[in-house]
């Protein structure tokens, strides 16, 4: 993955910002990759068939029924106390 670095204007980095604290992204860099996934299938650059393809390529995480439900009672666990404070 390369690392680029560019500016933006105010405007565009406070709408960033709202996106991020709105819960639509968890970071810039997924708000950017999104936008330019989204612009070049408004582009005809990308089709969605071949987003689908990547994303069932893309290798999962191997995980056991008994896992999963530990993972999820961990995250009601972190919630709840989230909550508390």
């Amino acid at each position: 993955m390369e690392v680029l670095k560019f500016n933006l204007p105010q405007m565009e980095e406070k709408v960033l910002e709202m996106m991020i604290q709105m819960g639509f992204f968890s970071n810039k860099d997924e708000a950017v990759r999104t936008a330019v996934i989204k612009y070049a299938m408004d582009l005809g650059l990308l089709k969605p068939e071949e987003i689908w393809k990547e994303i069932e390529n893309y290798k999962r995480r191997k995980i056991t029924p008994e896992q999963l439900m530990k993972d999820l009672e961990a995250i009601e666990n972190e919630t709840q106390n989230f909550l508390r404070h």
